[in-house]
């Protein structure tokens, strides 16, 4: 077994990640591992998701749910440790023999991170027809050409004066 601390990826049950986190730090104080368990990453993003009344509510989401990752020297007692973890369910790997994440692998996924900082939740796709529900084009109905998830805002083909025209609003000035 390796004798530098890595980062391996733990398989966890889907939900259960924050949980997982907070037993291994609790752990790795208690039984003085911490030369061993350095270091316990759940890749999140924020996602906000726009309520009835327009009310913008943020939450953190998994970027992978049902996996987190733990910087650790693996050792035969590191490796009990977690495996035993509760609502641990095994390393990612080949068999009992867990597989380090490479660097590369590792600056990927923290790029995505920042990448999916905030996004918006949606209901809306393209070509679903929107009903205007505030501003000056209240009223009038548009076609949906494009979502922006990150802006939260819609793109919206309208007819003004015999013409489609094309509008952008944000997600709660629409109804589906």
């Amino acid at each position: 077994m390796t004798k530098k601390a890595e980062w391996y990826v733990i398989q966890v049950i889907s939900g259960t990640e924050e949980n997982v986190k907070r037993s291994l730090f609790q752990r790795r104080e208690s039984l003085a591992m911490e030369d061993y368990i350095i270091d316990v990453y759940v890749p999140t993003h924020d996602v906000v998701s726009v309520r009835a009344g327009g009310q913008k509510v943020k939450k953190q989401r998994n970027l992978l749910p049902g996996y987190i990752l733990v910087n650790m020297v693996v050792t035969n007692e590191s490796w009990y440790i977690v495996r035993n973890t509760p609502n641990v369910t095994g390393f990612l790997g080949a068999g009992n023999i867990p597989v380090p994440v490479s660097g590369k692998e590792l600056e990927q996924l923290k790029g995505k991170v920042q990448e999916k900082s905030e996004t918006f939740e949606t209901k809306y796709k393209v070509g679903d027809t929107a009903m205007i529900v505030k501003g000056p084009f209240e009223g009038n109905e548009g076609i949906i050409t494009g979502i922006n998830d990150k802006k939260g805002t819609v793109k919206l083909n309208i007819n003004i004066l015999g013409r489609d025209t094309p509008i952008e609003l944000e997600f709660p000035d629409i109804k589906v």
